[in-house]
């Protein structure tokens, strides 16, 4: 159970981490969403659970670094749940802005 509801946020984000062989690795991913503490990511390739990635977004900066808990696979792309390894209270201002952005009342909202 999450202490914190994720909240549905499309963006484009890049994630790097270490292979089990140490090198470096980078990919593309698509946020879906959003909570304080974590993120889902769609991925075209899987990434093994307990990794520690760091979540950059385009638009936002460096939302910082995750540990993998899940990855599963979904017909051609993979997804990918993340925990932030830093309280939002201790999160760089990219991450506080994602968050802000996905509790925004939309406009159809009154």
């Amino acid at each position: 159970m999450r202490r914190h509801a994720r909240q549905p946020f499309a963006d484009q984000m890049q994630i790097s981490w270490k292979d089990a062989r140490g090198q470096m690795k980078n990919a593309h991913a698509r946020c879906v969403d959003l909570s304080a503490e974590g993120a889902c990511l769609e991925t075209n390739e899987p990434i093994p659970t307990r990794t520690s990635v760091t979540v950059y977004s385009a638009r936002h900066g460096s939302l910082g670094t995750a540990s993998v808990g899940h990855c599963v696979r979904h017909t051609f792309k993979y997804s990918i749940g993340v925990e932030f390894t830093a309280s939002l209270v201790l999160a760089g201002q990219a991450r506080k802005r994602c968050i802000e952005e996905c509790q925004a009342p939309t406009q159809d909202q009154p």
